[in-house]
């Protein structure tokens, strides 16, 4: 039996009109009207009488309506039926996978014709709150979340280059191949569209994909966890002017998104979101918008880790590379990685032999490859310098895709030289026009069809993009070249640390002009990937955030000061701490890491750290304590205070950002991170869920307000 009050509602949702002068014994008559089409569904159980409901029919017959009858034994039976109907499931799915078989073709297309199939590699990862996970495939991973009835907020991210985009793409094939899985409704962000816009391009973009169904509609079945929102590019938001510095300006542009994605994630909603890492989501004011919604959803973080060489190549081939002293790390990039794997044995011996050489082999090959796919009478060195010089163009003006025509104008106007050049190679009668040659061009395998709009383009990867970025920047040699965004920084680093010593270093010195434009944590990272160590005076007064190193030398010369790391990874580094002054480290892990035992004690704090050494311990045990009792009591309170603020009798939040007891005025870091440890050591402060906090005792609440004399 039929509950019918739900199900006229569940047909009204679907825009249908219930008819009850139409409807009788078992069975219920509803309209739909669109244009000049008029349809009329009847729905029926095991009770109807058929002949009364044929009456029906045929009175809607008379009047014009197209009939269809269908019987049905459960509600959820019904609202399968209409939603694959409205949303037309079948092609939906069809186009999904077309779209993924297109982005496998464009993968192959830029390595060697030996390459044959596409296949998605493992990549590491790591997950908020657990374990460093290599057995499990993170798109498995991802989907048992998504079966999860609970709303969930899926974050995946990664430097730029490493698998965010082909994740994406392997997480849409799975949900189309999957039995009962959500519907899959995928956008990339464009650097033209704008976070506080966001709402409208989402309803924009759903009218566009579902045009049998009203936007609200599909928010709803959203909700309803029918169907998952696979967004791409999220840092693509983040596209003003590159003068800040702060996550929190960063928050603010990209909150108008964030609230309408907070809006949709209720009931059993999922929405993927894939980014480059960002310190927003490391900061106070994006923990704080959790808690906002904490009732609604769960944020699942997930981080892409740098490609592991033993997943991508053979064991022989990897002997091979490692017999001749090579840094497999330097080479682990996807694109490097599918390259070595493709070529055959000869071209890989060859390689070996020239390890320094194996980007520079690599876009060699690709574009020799291209003079013969297109014809093209242009050597691989022009070609690199009309690439170069769009990708510039794209710095310069803030975008990352564009118009075919306006791409093609560009190739014009910035290679004019070259075109003629090339021309001149080509006998008379074979001989291209201008245009012609800027056509060839623009369908160049390094460019390809963009999933921002109709008959744009972009570059195929960030691999790729970078490349030719740093050609762009390494010919600027007055070291002063500037882009409109610091975010065109990063592809261009990652392309280069594959080459050798020298080619990085060049690279770091002729992004002297861009460096002032960087975060703190940008800075470092870019210093200690391109010059593999950490000296320059900038970093005092800084918060550096979330980095990983490996075999690195910090401050062998200069000094940093009044400053914080939080989130970090230190493995076999060298900390020359006699240069830190009054430097915190919060829940950082040291491991294998040395410094210098002869000048202790250091003016240096840890607090949540850990280590594999004694480090910790051994710098702490030298620490001088404070000896005013009266200093370390006001301290404590000031800190008690952020949670219980004057005039409050109630404590006004059990979770506090760790960073904000450190803006106290008048303390030290040390002297901070020493009153932290002694109140958890009281029971009154503990660790929050996060490192990154610092939470009360809700046992000890008493206590707080004893201290605070309230």
């Amino acid at each position: 039996m039929l509950d019918s009050h739900n199900l006229i509602l569940l047909f009204k949702k679907y825009g249908f009109e219930f008819k009850k002068h139409s409807s009788g014994k078992g069975f219920y008559a509803f309209t739909y009207k669109t244009g000049f089409f008029h349809n009329a569904e009847f729905v029926y159980n095991d009770d109807v009488s058929f002949e009364e409901m044929e009456k029906s029919i045929k009175s809607l017959n008379e009047i014009g309506f197209s009939t269809k009858k269908s019987h049905y034994k459960s509600l959820s039976d019904i609202e399968n039926n209409l939603f694959e109907g409205f949303f037309n499931v079948d092609d939906w799915k069809t186009r999904i996978k077309d779209e993924y078989n297109d982005y496998c073709e464009k993968m192959l297309s830029i390595l060697p014709d030996g390459a044959k199939n596409y296949k998605y590699v493992q990549v590491p990862y790591e997950k908020e709150n657990h374990e460093r996970i290599h057995e499990e495939s993170i798109i498995i991973d991802i989907l048992n979340e998504i079966k999860k009835n609970e709303s969930k907020l899926i974050l995946i991210e990664a430097p730029a280059g490493f698998g965010k985009t082909c994740t994406s793409y392997e997480i849409l094939n799975q949900l189309v191949n999957s039995d009962n899985a959500p519907l899959p409704f995928f956008t990339e962000f464009s650097r033209d569209r704008q976070a506080k816009v966001f709402s409208h391009v989402f309803v924009r973009e759903v009218d566009r994909s579902f045009r049998t169904v009203k936007s609200d509609l599909v928010i709803e079945e959203t909700k309803n966890g029918k169907i998952v929102l696979v967004l791409d590019g999220f840092d693509e938001l983040l596209n003003e002017t590159a003068t800040n510095k702060s996550s929190e300006a960063d928050f603010e542009k990209a909150q108008p998104m964030l609230e309408t994605i907070g809006e949709l994630l209720t009931n059993s909603a999922k929405v993927i979101l894939t980014s480059r890492r960002t310190s927003i989501f490391d900061g106070e004011i994006f923990q704080e918008w959790k808690n906002k919604y904490k009732d609604n959803f769960d944020v699942i973080r997930y981080r892409l880790s740098l490609p592991e060489v033993k997943d991508w190549l053979s064991l022989d081939r990897i002997e091979k590379l490692e017999s001749k002293s090579i840094d497999i790390k330097k080479l682990s990039n996807p694109v490097l990685l599918a390259y070595l794997r493709s070529v055959d044995d000869e071209k890989f011996n060859s390689l070996c032999n020239e390890s320094s050489k194996i980007v520079d082999h690599y876009f060699t090959s690709m574009l020799e490859r291209e003079r013969e796919r297109q014809d093209l009478l242009m050597v691989p060195a022009q070609q690199s310098a009309v690439l170069a010089a769009i990708a510039m163009d794209m710095c310069e003006n803030d975008y990352t895709s564009d118009n075919r025509e306006k791409i093609i104008s560009l190739i014009k106007d910035k290679n004019t030289v070259i075109l003629d050049e090339t021309r001149q190679l080509y006998p008379g009668k074979d001989r291209p026009t201008i245009d012609a040659l800027a056509n060839k061009l623009a369908t160049h395998a390094f460019l390809d069809r963009s999933n921002q709009g109709e008959n744009r383009i972009e570059f195929v990867n960030e691999f790729v993009f970078g490349n030719f970025i740093s050609l762009g920047i390494i010919e600027n040699e007055s070291d002063e070249w500037l882009a409109a965004d610091e975010r065109f920084v990063e592809p261009a680093v990652q392309s280069y640390l594959p080459r050798n010593n020298s080619e990085r270093q060049l690279l770091w010195q002729r992004l002297s002009g861009m460096r002032e434009f960087l975060t703190s944590t940008d800075h470092m990272k870019y210093e200690y990937l391109l010059e593999q160590e950490v000296d320059l005076a900038v970093y005092s007064g800084t918060t550096i955030t979330s980095l990983e190193f490996d075999n690195v030398l910090f401050f062998g010369q200069s000094t940093i000061e009044n400053s914080v790391f939080n989130e970090c990874l230190f493995t076999n580094c060298i900390l020359n701490f006699n240069n830190f002054k009054d430097v915190t480290f919060i829940s950082c892990q040291f491991y294998d890491c040395e410094y210098d035992k002869e000048n202790r004690p250091y003016d240096v704090s840890f607090l949540n750290c850990l280590d594999n050494n004694n480090l910790i311990e051994e710098i702490e045990q030298f620490e001088e304590a404070i000896s005013d009792d009266d200093v370390e009591l006001n301290l404590e309170r000031e800190i008690l205070g952020k949670f219980m603020p004057l005039g409050s009798n109630s404590i006004t939040r059990l979770h506090i950002y760790t960073g904000v007891l450190y803006k106290l005025e008048g303390y030290s870091r040390k002297d901070i991170t020493k009153a932290i440890k002694r109140l958890k050591e009281k029971g009154i402060l503990e660790s929050a869920n996060k490192n990154s906090f610092t939470a009360i005792n809700k046992f000890n609440v008493g206590e707080v307000k004893r201290i605070l004399g309230r």
